[in-house]
């Protein structure tokens, strides 16, 4: 799977959950106000994030998206990034 393409992403989902559309007039930042609303933001008791949920059962083959940013690998995150939007994906 980690050689796949673009195309073969999208010809071998099962199941597609978009990003909510994003009022840009909002004081928020997008990754808050177009989470899909099948997930959740969980939160600690000072009011941070600290994950993302799911709701409900998510199938094998599932694609949520787009994702949006730049890609690092935990190796090559840049000292001085703010990691508070960051999204760890594991498979």
């Amino acid at each position: 799977m980690s050689t796949w393409r673009e195309v073969d992403f999208a010809r071998n989902c099962t199941y597609i959950v978009p990003d909510q559309v994003s009022d840009p007039s909002f004081c928020l930042p997008k990754a808050m106000t177009s989470i899909p609303r099948n997930l959740t933001f969980d939160y600690s008791a000072d009011n941070e994030v600290t994950g993302v949920f799911s709701k409900e059962y998510i199938p094998q083959g599932t694609r949520f998206g787009p994702l949006q940013g730049d890609l690092y690998t935990k190796d090559s995150v840049p000292k001085q990034a703010n990691r508070k939007y960051f999204w760890r994906v594991r498979t």
